[in-house]
């Protein structure tokens, strides 16, 4: 199977973090997870594991750990949840997660290796079962030494204490998860307290609970575990670590971190003895990248992101926020399941401002919820949109600002932010930006607009004298039905160019030699082998490939060998859909690219993709140093506008975009898209072209006067700003007018372009 399909595969699967469910009788639990993983050859076997538990703080233990172990030679695996971009973040090896294709094929073997796996008796496995049965086989496979195993939940039926870990480790326990692990932190730490093995070394931190602690030793004292409890950042040497480093990014970290790097110390000085020495530590640290743990995410004014997620999380978290300001503005999304009520209350002595929102996650509290959860005497404002709810805590005016409550919610806020990540793919929020430009210019033309369904993606204008008119997320009434279908269609793009002698890549177009016979008659090719021949006597490497219709950039490939090439055509012909059998060859042209966007004949505006920094997307705007760049050079216009016109003359279209790459032998037209997205040019340059974009094509199409001048907008607009008026591109229709601006580059949304 091919990413898609395994990402699909394991969503399949039942899952506690995404619908809250049991996946029937806890007592199965654990012999279900052995039954699986002895279907996989048990790979725990061949490594020695460290299981991380605890309440908070076991995803930065078991990072630092394995960032020691990695900085002292040790072939190292980590297994974490949850993910904040994507799901392969559960699984690194040596700091690395693991390639799209690497991931399909271990899903696929997991696949392969479980087929009835019903017949065992203990019912379907979960997702998490799967991921931890995935973690250790690519463990294994990898030549890893120590494997690190953050429990998921809990610990006593938890899939990562299915065998007997070397060492333990319990971070902080308190109140969390108490519908399912207890509502008192006794019965919580017994019920973690089971990763714990007879005769081998449990640690834990002295700031554990006094009522906590006692329990530890008590238990442990009469099982014969080996409890041995860590003084945190003033153990044995540890003080010294962050007095020798440097570097500002670990003293910013905060005590909390402190305290948990300690405990990871102290482990690590038990795995590794005298090879770990405070030198190692201090690289370690300094080179470790915590994602949503009390991360920096701006220094002026500073940004926190971080993952607290019940009131003892949120009360530690402010003591570390107190020292660097007395005032915070905090944005706060909650997932069910969690206290809601004592987060808000936890945040109250710094808090400035509040901003409830959420994430995307399936359990994520509703803000209506969320507000009901207010202290009396708190107030907030509420906002179902990450990007909005970031514009809405000021950042441009200077004041801190702390994002927090969900790790969910982290990471869509670190894709806001433009924060370096690796996603599996783009959010609804890109295509949603069309719908935002839409009803800024209906209310600047005085048109009325509607939702038509509940979802949001549909909305209805309604223009005087007609009819109701619908927009579709990105899609619009302003193309021919046919015409749109064909700028669909890359295969029919590239053919219908070609004959009309505009400057296209050299491209093959290949039927899938897989397919069903009914498609016999579109064949081109008897085998993978004979498609890569003929790419071979055509073209040099590397070449593109791509599926012929839209996907977001997400079925484009840059494949540089003759072996890559057969695997990328095996993976795609296989995973094709009964429909979708075209795949397309083309020579790799190299030069800066540029989007126009247009309608008919006419350039409305253009900007090039650019990237400051390698980007593994072919799409430079796809990294996070990607900057949409508004092209303002006359003899630049000129020629795109040109370029322009020619492709009208083969596909006329009322509202669409070009992409083109412009290589040393002139212009090459890549594609067309018939629906393009505004969410790129307006992350850099703000909505006002895209609002005048659409004031233009309303009045032109629907025959609506202006009859308002723009809106100075309302409270759900991030921030207003006028821009400086530019007459080269007002002179191709982009209209100034107040936008939603995106301060310092970033308020930085999820990315796409259809490429």
């Amino acid at each position: 199977m091919d990413y898609f399909r395994a990402k699909r595969y394991l969503n399949t699967l039942q899952d506690w973090e995404r619908d809250g469910t049991a996946a029937g009788s806890p007592e199965d639990y654990l012999p279900r997870m052995r039954a699986l993983l002895r279907r996989m050859g048990n790979p725990q076997k061949d490594f020695a594991s460290v299981i991380v538990g605890g309440t908070n703080g076991k995803g930065t233990v078991a990072s630092v750990l394995a960032a020691l172990l990695q900085a002292c030679g040790r072939r190292t695996g980590i297994y974490s949840s949850p993910h904040l971009h994507t799901i392969r973040e559960r699984i690194r090896i040596d700091g690395r997660i693991l390639e799209k294709d690497e991931w399909a094929q271990w899903v696929s073997d997991l696949y392969d290796r479980t087929r009835g796996f019903e017949r065992e008796g203990y019912g379907s496995y979960t997702r998490f079962e799967a991921l931890t049965a995935l973690a250790a086989s690519t463990f294994a496979h990898a030549g890893v030494e120590i494997g690190v195993f953050e429990v998921g939940l809990g610990g006593r039926f938890d899939a990562t204490n299915a065998w007997d870990a070397g060492v333990s480790v319990l971070t902080s326990i308190d109140l969390d998860h108490t519908e399912v692990l207890g509502d008192t932190v006794e019965a919580i730490a017994l019920d973690k307290l089971e990763i714990a093995r007879a005769g081998r070394p449990l640690f834990t931190p002295v700031t554990q609970k006094p009522e906590v602690l006692a329990l530890l030793r008590r238990v442990c004292r009469e099982r014969s575990v080996d409890l041995r409890i860590i003084g945190g950042e003033t153990d044995g040497d540890c003080s010294r670590t962050w007095s020798q480093s440097p570097h500002q990014e670990v003293s910013d970290r905060g005590s909390v971190f402190r305290k948990n790097a300690g405990l990871a110390i102290g482990v690590g000085r038990h795995l590794l003895g005298k090879h770990l020495t405070d030198a190692r530590i201090v690289e370690a640290l300094t080179g470790l990248d915590l994602p949503g743990r009390f991360e920096m995410a701006r220094r002026t004014p500073r940004v926190v992101l971080d993952g607290a997620h019940n009131p003892s999380g949120a009360a530690a978290l402010l003591g570390d926020l107190g020292r660097m300001s007395k005032q915070w503005t905090f944005v706060v999304g909650v997932n069910a399941g969690h206290d809601a009520g004592g987060i808000l209350e936890a945040i109250r002595p710094l808090a400035r401002k509040v901003v409830l929102t959420r994430s995307d996650h399936p359990k994520a509290l509703d803000v209506d919820t969320l507000r009901q959860s207010l202290p009396a005497g708190l107030s907030a404002c509420c906002t179902r949109d990450i990007v909005e709810a970031l514009g809405r805590a000021g950042l441009r005016e200077g004041n801190p600002v702390c994002i927090m409550g969900s790790l969910h919610l982290i990471g869509r806020a670190r894709e806001a932010l433009g924060l370096p990540c690796e996603r599996d793919g783009f959010g609804e929020d890109l295509h949603r930006e069309s719908l935002a430009c839409l009803a800024e210019a209906c209310a600047n033309l005085d048109v009325g607009i509607e939702p038509a369904s509940k979802d949001g993606n549909l909305v209805c204008i309604r223009p005087p004298g007609r009819g109701p008119v619908y927009f579709l997320r990105n899609r619009h009434p302003f193309n021919d039905y046919v015409s749109a279908r064909l700028a669909e269609d890359k295969a029919y793009q590239y053919e219908l160019f070609t004959r009309a002698g505009l400057p296209v890549p050299e491209t093959l177009v290949a039927f899938n030699p897989f397919a069903d016979e009914r498609f016999s008659r579109y064949r081109t090719h008897a085998s993978i082998d004979a498609v890569v021949e003929d790419v071979e006597r055509r073209f040099s490497y590397p070449v593109v490939v791509k599926r012929n219709t839209g996907s977001l950039a997400q079925g484009v490939f840059l494949e540089g060998d003759r072996c890559a090439l057969e695997k990328r055509l095996r993976t795609l012909f296989e995973n094709s859909g009964f429909l979708d059998n075209l795949i397309l060859v083309q020579e790799h042209i190299n030069g800066p690219e540029y989007r126009i966007v247009a309608a008919r004949d006419e350039l409305l505006l253009a900007y090039e993709k650019v990237s400051e920094a390698p980007n593994r997307d072919l799409n430079p705007l796809h990294g996070p140093a990607g900057i949409a760049k508004p092209v303002e050079a006359p003899e630049l216009i000129e020629a795109l506008s040109s370029l322009t016109a020619r492709v009208s003359g083969v596909i006329e279209l009322g509202f669409y975009a070009i992409d083109v790459i412009r290589s040393s032998a002139g212009f090459r037209v890549i594609e067309i898209n018939p629906n393009p997205m505004c969410y790129f040019y307006n992350l850099h340059n703000g909505r006002s072209d895209f609002v005048g974009t659409y004031e233009k094509l309303i009045s032109r199409y629907l025959q609506v006067s202006k009859t308002s001048v723009p809106s100075d907008g309302g409270p759900e607009r991030i921030q207003e700003s006028a821009q400086t008026e530019n007459p080269e591109r007002k002179r191709h229709g982009a209209h100034q007018c107040p936008t939603r601006t995106v301060p310092q580059r970033g308020l930085r949304r999820r990315r796409t372009d259809s490429r």
